[in-house]
Formats: C-alpha cells, sequence, structure tokens
C-alpha cells in the first residue's frame, strides 16, 4: 500500500562517487537511559488494538489469537477492530481512548497493534503520554504503526517495538525474534535468516553505535516538522518502503537529507524496500541507483537488506534501544535489555 498520497515530500537528485573504506562513530549523545517495559510472561494478557486502519480480514482477528494462545498469552480484543470509519478503525476518539485504556489496564501487559494502512498520525495529540510513561508496557507493530511507536519513544522516552502486526505472517523466525525481545528481552543479534540474504548489500563500509529509531519512510517523513520528529542526533535509523516508484523514494530521501538528518545519525540500517522498482524502466533510475546516489559516499555505515518492514521473516526491532550495527557484516546488535523481569 502507498503511503505517499497522505504526505508531501520535496523532490531532487544527488550524485555519488567512490564509497568510503570504513567509518566508526562511538559517539553516544543520548545519555539519559531509556525505560524498559516488563517483558512478557506465559500466562500475561496481550491488548489487541486497531489505532490505524480498518480490519478488513476479520479472520486475522482469530488467526492471531490462536497464534498467541499457542504461545501460552492470553488475549484481549479492543473494540476498534470491529468498527469502520471511512478506511479508519473507528474514529479518532475511539481509537485513541482504546489505546488509553490498554495502557491504563494493569491486566494488560502488552499491546499490539492488529495492522497499519493509515491513521496513526491522527490520533497522536490526542494521547495522554504522562500516563503512558507511568505505565510502561510493550507496544509492537509496524508500517503506519512506525509513527506511535517512535511517538511514544520521543515523549516518554520509553523503549517501544517495531515488529509484525495482527496482520503478519508469524513464522518460525518472525515469532523466535518476538519472543527474543519481548520475553527475555536480553542482548541479541539482528541477523537476515539464510534463505533472506540475497538483497544484502553495503553501500558504506564500517561499524556505528546508537539508539535505534525508524520505520517506514513515507511515515518517518510525513513525522518531519511536528513535535513528534524523532531525535535523530547520534542514533541508528533504519528504514523500510513497500509499493513507491524510486523517484518517489528519492524524493523522500532528499526531504531527509535537506532537514539534517544525515548530519546527525550516526548509521543507517535499510529494510526491505518491497515492490518499489519503476513501472517504467527505461524512463526511471533504479531503486540500486537511488541508493547509491544517496549513500555511496555516506559519512555513516549503510547498509541494505535487513529483515525489517513488509517482508515475512521480521526482526522486532526494539526503539530506543542502545545497539551496533555492523555494514561489512550485515548485523545489528542490542547493547542493552529491551525488557526487564
Amino acid at each position: 500500500m502507498k503511503r505517499s498520497d497522505f504526505i508531501k515530500t520535496s523532490t531532487g537528485l544527488i550524485v555519488g562517487a567512490a564509497s568510503l573504506s570504513s567509518f566508526t562513530n562511538a559517539v553516544e549523545t543520548n545519555t539519559e537511559a531509556p525505560i524498559i517495559p516488563r517483558s512478557l510472561k506465559r500466562g500475561d494478557t496481550i491488548g489487541i488494538t486497531a489505532p490505524s486502519g480498518a480490519i478488513w480480514n476479520k479472520s486475522h482477528i482469530d488467526k492471531v489469537q490462536k497464534i498467541l494462545r499457542a504461545e501460552g498469552f492470553k488475549t484481549l480484543l479492543g473494540k476498534t477492530l470491529y468498527e469502520q470509519d471511512g478506511y479508519l478503525a473507528g474514529n479518532d476518539e475511539l481509537r485513541a481512548r482504546e489505546l488509553m485504556e490498554m495502557y491504563g489496564d494493569k491486566n494488560i501487559s502488552a499491546i499490539l497493534t492488529m495492522r497499519g494502512g493509515w491513521g496513526c498520525a491522527r490520533i497522536l495529540d490526542q494521547l495522554d503520554y504522562a500516563i503512558i510513561r507511568d505505565n510502561p508496557k510493550i507496544i509492537i507493530g509496524f508500517s503506519d504503526i512506525t509513527s506511535l511507536i517512535n511517538a511514544i519513544y520521543q515523549k516518554t522516552n520509553t523503549i517501544t517495538f517495531h515488529g509484525p502486526c495482527g496482520y503478519s505472517s508469524w513464522g518460525g523466525f518472525t515469532m523466535e525474534n518476538v519472543l527474543q525481545t519481548l520475553v527475555s528481552g536480553r542482548p541479541f543479534e539482528m541477523k537476515n535468516p539464510s534463505n533472506y540474504a540475497a538483497d544484502l548489500k553495503t553501500w558504506t563500509k564500517g561499524k556505528a553505535r546508537g539508539r535505534l529509531i525508524g520505520g517506514n519512510l513515507t511515515v518517518i517523513c510525513s513525522m518531519i516538522g511536528t513535535e513528534f520528529e524523532p531525535n535523530w542526533e547520534g542514533n541508528l535509523l533504519f528504514l523500510e518502503e513497500i509499493g513507491e516508484e524510486p523517484y518517489r523514494i528519492d524524493r523522500m530521501l532528499w526531504q531527509l537529507k535537506q532537514n539534517g538528518v544525515y548530519d546527525k545519525i550516526n548509521g543507517l540500517i535499510l529494510g526491505s524496500f518491497k515492490d518499489c522498482n519503476p513501472e517504467e524502466p527505461e524512463k526511471s533510475f533504479s531503486l540500486d541507483e537511488v541508493f547509491s546516489q544517496h549513500f555511496s559516499t555516506s559519512k555513516f555505515p549503510v547498509y541494505q537488506g535487513a529483515a525489517i518492514g513488509h517482508i515475512a521473516p521480521k526482526f522486532t526491532v526494539p526503539i530506543g534501544v542502545m545497539a551496533e550495527m555492523n555494514a561489512d557484516n550485515w548485523t545489528i546488535n542490542t547493547l542493552e535489555k529491551c525488557s526487564k523481569l
């Protein structure tokens, strides 16, 4: 699903030259330790809500309940799962209120968002971030949920999680990563499965450290200039996208550049850019050409192809956790706990 219908970005082109051999930036500018939510344990209740798009296929609700119950968790279903207001899962007030009720409910240990689409940005200014900060708990999702999980981290300094929604595929690799972050919570390595390594590519070599922020490229760009815009300074940015032509990717990458993002981050991880090929190749740059123009001479390490985004094997990336990326061997290692007992 294309998200560029909802935002406007600037256009342009940058031309690069030969790549740098390596770069290491170990300077940490975010010195305040984040708030760590409590780890999940078997028997805990997971609240399932839809803060974004309407749930068109209700069978996915039963499917994800069975998956979570098979792992030993209980579920509590939100009213938004069965509501529709245009393309939204109920009106803005309902979606914001339900999310806040789940944060305030002591019986709910974690919040799983059901799907992306569009709608999270519409409720960001209706949330009570003091209540969220005082009741830190796991919240997970991706795609349009990017704005919600980054805003919560930005406003409350509480770790959130970029990972599967209820609508997602929950295969073995994805579930293993969910349990690693939400149940264990100990430092771990994110490395692509062997059957998802073909797209891995280094644009600028080296290692870098910083706190993880990011998500869907279009959504991240839509946050620029708002009070919810991420703090880029000294962080590791990860990006993913789906269904956008290379010229649109180029336009959004230029928006990040012209906002000074590349002067502030320590490293960049490009995840899946699914179906981002030109409809008329003879009239377009390829996606790789766009990435080369932007990142082949970058001041910071950059690699492409991480298992992040609209793909079946999916990392669960803890937003706000200190990590080290290695663009030479395509890994991300977290350096501190992301959930605690």
